[in-house]
């Protein structure tokens, strides 16, 4: 009688048990981005807790006092000028300019000069400051002192087109002015009011050279007077 065949042996236990254990998955998701940021406001909605500057109105402008000189009106201006001043021949001297003319830019233009005109720091005693519009003048008093500049004139031609930019306005008058050094310039010459000193058309004040290069420095350098 035939048996059968034994069942084959069982294979030996496994030292592994991967085969029955389960390792968890304990990576976590990345936690979600934050929402980007709002978009900035547009520029006007800006606001500032200054109130705005307000920047006041230029002065008014004296009647004519960027007007163009004709040639004809230039010479009979000078005429009427010279008729009143000594027959002396012309010696150089030293011009004082308390106003725009302290400005070298507008002095190269009035004068028509080919480089800028080199001034110094200077004082004269004896006057005070009162304002025509825009421009100061002086008043001649027994004390006070004004400061300005000085630029030698060494030509006629020049003195008359200083005299011309002036106007009949203003008279030259002689004065002694002191360099910042101390030195004393003799016999030099400046622009005074000629009218009354106490005009009605002047008023106190002080002459502001930056604001007039800001607003009117232009209006004269722009423009040049007719060649003698």
């Amino acid at each position: 009688m035939d048996h059968a065949p034994p069942p084959p042996p069982s294979p030996p236990p496994s030292s592994r048990r991967e085969d029955k254990i389960s390792i968890p998955n304990t990576a976590m998701p990345p936690p979600p981005l934050p929402p980007p940021p709002p978009p900035p406001p547009p520029p006007h909605l800006f606001k500032s807790s200054r109130p705005a500057r307000i920047v006041p109105p230029p002065p008014p402008v004296p009647s004519g006092a960027f007007e163009p000189i004709d040639k004809a009106h230039y010479w009979q201006f000078l005429k009427d000028t010279k008729a009143n001043m000594p027959g002396e021949p012309f010696q150089p001297f030293h011009m004082f300019f308390y106003g725009s003319l302290m400005d070298s830019e507008v002095l190269q233009s009035i004068l028509d000069l080919p480089e800028l005109p080199t001034t110094r720091p200077a004082t004269i005693s004896g006057f005070l400051i009162k304002m025509w519009g825009i421009y100061p003048t002086l008043i001649p008093c027994h004390s006070g002192s004004v400061t300005g500049t000085v630029w030698k004139v060494t030509s006629e031609a020049h003195f008359d087109r200083l005299v011309a930019y002036e106007t009949a306005a203003y008279r030259w008058d002689e004065c002694d002015a002191v360099l910042e050094g101390g030195e004393v310039l003799r016999n030099c010459r400046t622009f005074c009011w000629a009218g009354e000193p106490d005009s009605k058309e002047l008023e106190d004040g002080s002459f502001d050279l930056e604001r007039y290069q800001k607003y009117f420095k232009s209006s004269i350098t722009r423009r040049r007077l007719p060649v003698p």
